[in-house]
């Protein structure tokens, strides 16, 4: 299963706030899932941390996602 860094719309009342997640994606390439919680850069090295915020900043530069599209939920990765 294949997954990346994306930029997810969230709603809270009448807000619209943004979070990026990991998404994953179904054999065709769709997105069809995400984890729960928003990610944050951590890594044992520095070297890891770049690698993922530079993933994360490539996300700014996709579509934006809206949870409410979303036929999965995943509370932790798969």
């Amino acid at each position: 299963m294949k997954w990346n860094y994306r930029v997810l719309a969230h709603k809270q009342f009448d807000e619209v706030y943004f979070y990026i997640h990991e998404v994953y994606y179904d054999e065709e390439g769709n997105p069809n899932g995400y984890i729960e919680r928003p990610v944050s850069p951590q890594s044992e090295e520095i070297k890891g941390m770049r690698w993922q915020l530079n993933k994360m900043k490539e996300a700014l530069s996709k579509p934006i996602i809206k949870i409410w599209d979303f036929p999965n939920i995943y509370e932790t990765e798969i």
